[in-house]
C-alpha cells in the first residue's frame, strides 16, 4: 500500500494546488490529510472544498478546532486575529455551511492496518492528538501511548522528521504543506507498507502570489515581516 501524506495547509492554496499538481505524477493507494486547514492565511474555504471533491481523509487540526470554537462562541475572534494574523477576520461568515458540517465531523486519530503494520495518523502526538508537539529533539520519556503502533504520522510542528522509540514505533513528522519552518521547503511524504519506505517531498509553489495577498491582507508591518522570514528563509 502507497500512503501519501500531507499536513497543516492554512489556507495556503497556492502550496495546496501545487500538491495536487505534483501527485498527479505518483501512484498511490490513500491520499490522508492531517490537519490544519485553519490559520495564518486567507484560502480555508476553497480549501475545504477541494478536500471534499477529492474525498480526501482529513484528520482535525488545532487550528481547525479553534475555528469551531469560534462558531460556537466558546473563542473570542479578537484574540485569534491578534495571535495568527487577519486569516480569522470575520471568518465565520467566509465559510460555507457544507464546508463547516464537514469539520464537524472530522476527528483527531485515524488508524489503518496494512502488510502487517498498525498506522496511527494525528494532528499532533499520540498523547494530544490536536495539540501535541514532537520535534527532532523531543524526549518521550513514556512511550505507553505509542506501545503496539508501528508508525505513527504527525504534524503540527511543521518540522520534518523521522523518529524512532525504543519500543518500536517510529514517528514520522511530513512537515507543513502550506508554511515550512524548518527552513526545507513545503513538504508531504509517500509511504510505502511494504518497503517500509519514506520519501520526504518538497512541493514548490509561487510564494510570491502569497506575499501579495499578505500585502492586502494584512494591515500589521510586523506581522508580513514575520510570516516573509518563514516563507523565503
Amino acid at each position: 500500500m502507497k500512503i501519501i501524506f500531507f499536513s497543516d495547509a492554512h489556507g495556503n492554496r497556492y502550496a495546496v494546488d501545487s500538491f495536487f499538481a505534483d501527485i498527479k505524477m505518483i501512484e498511490y493507494d490513500k491520499v490522508i490529510f492531517g490537519g490544519d486547514v485553519f490559520g495564518y492565511y486567507y484560502e480555508q474555504d476553497s480549501i475545504l472544498s477541494l478536500l471534499r471533491e477529492r474525498h480526501i481523509h482529513c484528520l482535525l487540526g488545532n487550528h481547525d478546532k479553534m475555528f469551531l470554537d469560534l462558531v460556537e462562541g466558546k473563542i473570542d475572534e479578537g484574540f485569534l486575529i491578534e495571535r495568527y494574523g487577519n486569516a480569522y477576520k470575520n471568518i465565520t461568515s467566509r465559510i460555507s455551511m457544507e464546508n463547516i458540517g464537514f469539520l464537524y465531523s472530522l476527528r483527531s486519530r485515524y488508524e489503518i492496518a496494512a502488510d502487517g503494520l498498525k498506522m496511527v495518523f494525528v494532528h499532533g502526538s499520540a498523547d494530544d492528538e490536536l495539540n501535541g508537539r514532537i520535534y527532532p529533539d523531543t524526549v518521550i520519556a513514556d512511550g505507553t501511548r505509542y506501545k503496539g503502533i508501528n508508525f505513527l504520522f504527525a504534524g503540527h510542528t511543521h518540522h520534518k522528521m523521522i523518529k524512532r522509540l525504543s519500543n518500536g514505533c517510529t514517528i514520522i513528522n511530513a512537515g507543513s504543506i502550506g508554511q515550512q519552518r524548518d527552513g526545507n521547503g513545503c513538504s508531504y511524504v509517500v509511504f510505502d507498507t511494504i518497503e517500509r519506505s519514506c520519501d520526504f517531498r518538497v512541493c514548490e509553489y509561487q510564494i510570491e502570489k502569497l506575499l501579495r495577498d499578505i500585502d492586502i491582507r494584512e494591515n500589521e508591518r510586523v506581522m508580513k515581516e514575520k510570516l516573509s522570514k518563514v516563507l523565503l528563509r
